[in-house]
């Protein structure tokens, strides 16, 4: 009687190893990179509502003054304290400035902000977007 010499994996059990592990590989890639994204936008949500703040602050120490300037830019808010650093955009890593960003402010009649939009100036959509 011939006994076969069962050493090693046959050609079929490493393909299909192989297989298996390149679907696992794909399908982590995707989830994680779908919660890269997910937090980006979670932190340009987060900045654009630390922008809303700043400028309704700046509205509420300077809502006394008669002619009230709504051209908030995010240089006065800099400039004012209202905002402590540089705001970077989690997506392109650029730092948000005058340049690329647009603050469109709407009052109230009592000298209040109604709404305060945040947009990218290139588009004119929202930032985060």
């Amino acid at each position: 009687m011939c006994l076969k010499n069962n050493n090693g994996f046959t050609l079929i059990e490493l393909l299909l190893t192989i297989a298996l592990l390149a679907v696992i590989s794909i399908i982590s890639f995707v989830s994680i990179n779908a919660i890269i994204n997910k937090n980006k936008d979670n932190e340009c949500n987060s900045l654009v509502n630390n922008i809303k703040i700043a400028v309704k602050e700046y509205v509420s120490d300077n809502r006394y003054n008669n002619n009230i300037d709504t051209n908030i830019t995010i240089q006065k808010l800099l400039d004012g304290n209202y905002l402590s650093s540089e705001v970077i955009n989690p997506y392109t890593k650029e730092v948000m400035n005058d340049s690329n960003v647009e603050i469109i402010v709407e009052l109230n009649g009592n000298m209040t902000v109604k709404e305060v939009k945040v947009n990218n100036i290139y588009t004119h959509n929202n930032f985060c977007q």
